[in-house]
């Protein structure tokens, strides 16, 4: 019996020790860096259309996006997201599940060289290091580089995802870039839809 009531008061005195201890939130223990918090996109992520997924996210700086495109060099692929006419965050999208904020500024496009070949047609002869141009959200591919509310496979994501984000769609890499001033999004898009059975 004084055994167990040895034990019992010292049960007591752990817990007022450890209920003595200041009360610190669990999510200010660790520091974390350029994550965003899982509930804003796992409600998201619920939502979207059977085929997408999400399979990476960024946090942003907070500033507004007017406008998103891509270029390629060296063999790397980054994204620009445009805030205004002078300023832009880089994202390096060379592995589409682990984006990373660089910095990295947009290099010059310079006009692809074609070579005419003997047969008849040509050939692109430019090297493969230069910097070429992808997708853009304002220019060059038009409207097939964005989502369009009256597509029937677009409006679905664009609903499931709600307002408030930029978009980019390569739909070559079968990726979409969504962005607003917290965070980027980067969805898989696996679903076939009627521009596969025209180019295929």
């Amino acid at each position: 019996m004084k055994f167990l009531a040895g034990l019992g008061n010292r049960i007591v005195l752990v817990a007022a020790l450890f209920l003595s201890l200041p009360v610190v939130p669990a999510f200010t223990q660790a520091r974390i860096v350029h994550v965003v918090p899982a509930f804003a996109v796992s409600s998201a992520g619920s939502q979207l259309p059977k085929g997408t997924k999400i399979v990476a996210r960024v946090a942003l700086d907070g500033q507004p996006v007017t406008r998103m495109y891509t270029q390629s060099e060296y063999g790397r692929t980054y994204l620009y997201i445009e805030h205004d006419r002078y300023s832009f965050t880089t994202v390096d999208i060379s592995k589409k599940q682990h984006p990373q904020v660089v910095n990295h500024r947009p290099g010059n496009i310079e006009p692809e060289i074609y070579d005419e070949l003997f047969e008849g047609g040509s050939v692109e002869a430019s090297p493969s290091w230069e910097i070429k141009a992808g997708v853009d959200s304002n220019a060059g591919s038009g409207m097939r580089s964005t989502l369009q509310q009256n597509d029937p496979d677009d409006g679905k994501l664009l609903v499931a995802l709600g307002a408030g984000y930029a978009n980019l769609a390569d739909r070559e890499h079968r990726l979409v870039f969504f962005a607003s001033p917290s965070q980027l999004l980067v969805i898989r898009d696996n679903r076939l839809t009627a521009m596969d059975f025209i180019t295929n």
